[in-house]
């Protein structure tokens, strides 16, 4: 484990303890758990593998703590039961399309699985939603499966796509108002925290819904068009 990480570790609030099954660390609070997370995801993985266990972190009340595997940092394909469906059981409170899942998109989960809020990801090369929480899925009227395969593009009009695809180049994290569809039946006027990030060079965004959707007309020959 990496001196910088041993320095937060030793540090008041913070404790860890090692066990069979790896390394276990109590954060302080979920934000501290977040950006040890982010800062040192891959020598948490590293440690993972030459401790040949796992790394957990967990913080007070928390329902999902955050975990680092060795097939993180080995580049070797994970076993049946350290796919990221058995490493993220909440419960059915968050689906993903992808298989393949870096640190990033794994703590992005765990994160949005815990949250209240509606929140999907994007990747921006082929605009696929490839990840949903519970909550977007009750707000979108959708099935997952259908939800985590969805192109975007549909569901904008393309003007504000383009605006958004900008704007999301400029300043990578702003709040916007705007209009979408929910779904082939359903258009509405949404507040969102978006959010761009690069995971392996491919960059993705995050939005978060903020408002309650306001019911709005479907702007005509908006579904046929696409």
């Amino acid at each position: 484990m990496s001196v910088s990480i041993l320095k937060i570790l030793n540090l008041p609030g913070w404790n860890y303890k090692m066990s069979y099954e790896g390394l276990s660390i109590l954060a302080p609070t979920k934000r501290d758990a977040t950006q040890l997370a982010q800062s040192y995801g891959e020598a948490l993985s590293e440690t993972a593998l030459k401790i040949n266990g796992k790394v957990r972190i967990k913080w007070r009340g928390c329902k999902q703590p955050i975990e680092f595997f060795g097939w993180m940092a080995s580049q070797q394909p994970p076993t049946a039961s350290e796919t990221a469906e058995r490493i993220l059981q909440t419960g059915g409170t968050v689906f993903c399309s992808q298989l393949h899942l870096p640190d990033e998109l794994l703590y992005r989960m765990v994160a949005a699985a815990d949250n209240e809020r509606p929140i999907s990801i994007v990747r921006q090369d082929n605009r696929k939603q490839i990840i949903v929480n519970q909550p977007m899925i009750e707000m979108l009227q959708t099935p997952p499966e259908i939800a985590t395969q969805r192109v975007m593009t549909k569901f904008w009009l393309p003007e504000d796509l383009a605006e958004l695809e900008q704007r999301l180049h400029n300043d990578h994290q702003f709040t916007w108002t705007y209009s979408a569809g929910l779904n082939e039946h359903a258009w509405a006027i949404l507040t969102t925290q978006f959010e761009a990030f690069e995971v392996e060079g491919i960059w993705y965004r995050q939005g978060t819904c903020l408002s309650t959707p306001q019911l709005v007309p479907i702007p005509p020959g908006v579904f046929e068009s696409a």
